[in-house]
């Protein structure tokens, strides 16, 4: 059966292992695309459902989620939560284990599933979809790339993350170059201290490794988890942060590759 044709962008954030930040990733850069004045829907793929902490006005509104809505319990308008940032949160929902065997099973069963989901919600076309994630190979980041346009993978300047690079290689190769509506694999480094000087080599490394593959760096900055602990995005908690400048440096690049190219000029005589 062919996918279900897309008319909106979709972003996944990705990650090979977890411990990176993907999800602190996600939340921010939403909110942050949110600020440039396009609608962005946030949508949870890791049944840890912590993308409500980031993002969710009411925690407790998040129990049912997309696992709910695919249990029988609720309709997909109930599950969509107003977010933070004018962010359009689905979050994953509460799920006992019985219920997360049988979600996956219809997962693996159904690999155009999210595609076919997000045809039926009829989004405008300048809608931006964000996906974030759970780490490692799953049902649930098998999702993913097969409908984004854009991956954004989150990486730590260290030895373990350059590791992965390979296998995320891989995945991109398998679910994403071959189609035509696929725009890139981008590479965020997240929690880069300057000051250390393994986190300066292995970014050098990343530097020479992805050339233009490489989204944009976030550096450590305490802001980060104090705006997480007072509910709040970090460009309204600390805007003139370093990591606050760092997710708009990387938002102002998505929207920058995801942009249509310009039309070629007609050649006119003289």
């Amino acid at each position: 059966m062919a996918q279900a044709v897309l008319t909106m962008p979709v972003i996944a954030v990705i990650g090979a292992k977890g411990g990176v930040g993907k999800t602190t990733v996600a939340a921010n850069l939403g909110t942050t695309l949110a600020e440039t004045g396009h609608a962005v829907l946030a949508i949870d793929l890791d049944p840890q459902n912590a993308l409500r902490f980031h993002l969710a006005l009411d925690r407790e509104a998040c129990e049912t989620g997309l696992a709910g809505v695919l249990a029988g319990r609720a309709n997909w308008t109930q599950a969509m939560q107003p977010g933070r940032g004018g962010v359009v949160l689905l979050p994953f929902g509460a799920i006992d284990d019985e219920h997360q065997i049988d979600l996956e099973r219809h997962l693996a069963d159904h690999p155009g599933w999210l595609a076919e989901t997000l045809a039926r919600f009829q989004l405008p076309p300048d809608t931006l979809v964000l996906l974030d994630t759970p780490p490692g190979p799953s049902v649930y980041l098998q999702q993913a790339p097969r409908v984004a346009q854009l991956c954004v993978v989150t990486v730590l300047p260290d030895a373990g993350s350059f590791a992965t690079l390979p296998l995320v290689d891989r995945m991109i190769d398998k679910y994403c170059r071959g189609r035509a509506d696929f725009v890139a694999d981008l590479y965020l480094v997240n929690q880069v201290d300057a000051g250390k000087r393994l986190n300066r080599d292995v970014l050098q490394a990343l530097r020479h490794e992805l050339g233009d593959r490489l989204l944009g760096v976030v550096h450590q900055d305490q802001a980060v988890c104090e705006a997480l602990a007072s509910a709040v995005d970090v460009r309204r908690y600390a805007p003139f942060s370093e990591a606050a400048e760092d997710f708009a440096q990387c938002a102002r690049q998505i929207l920058r590759r995801l942009a249509p190219p310009a039309p070629l000029a007609e050649n006119r005589r003289p």
